[in-house]
């Protein structure tokens, strides 16, 4: 695992998001994320370089990509009219929270 995606993990599981990786049997908090192109400057906003690097990202934390969730991701992309092979941000936060950020 790169170091970047160690540190978004290592921020989550600090935050109350176990469900990642290997501490799955903690039961967090549930994760929720939006993608954006700019920050919205939160402990919890990351910027990753394209949308592979992203996926990539997914592979590793979440243990398993659907097919599904990546076309959920590339229509995402589509609509918000952001660039597959530019940078962009994914602000995560607890689901349910959405009106807070």
């Amino acid at each position: 695992m790169n170091e970047q995606f160690k540190s978004i993990i290592d921020t989550l599981i600090h935050e109350g998001f176990h469900q990642l990786t290997e501490k799955k049997e903690l039961q967090g908090k549930p994760l929720d994320f939006k993608i954006t192109p700019y920050s919205l400057n939160t402990k919890l906003s990351f910027k990753f370089d394209n949308l592979d690097h992203f996926k990539e990202f997914l592979k590793i934390s979440d243990g398993d990509t659907p097919s599904e969730q990546v076309a959920l991701l590339d229509a995402t992309f589509l609509q918000l009219g952001l660039k597959p092979n530019d940078f962009f941000y994914v602000n995560f936060f607890e689901k349910g929270k959405e009106q807070e950020m």
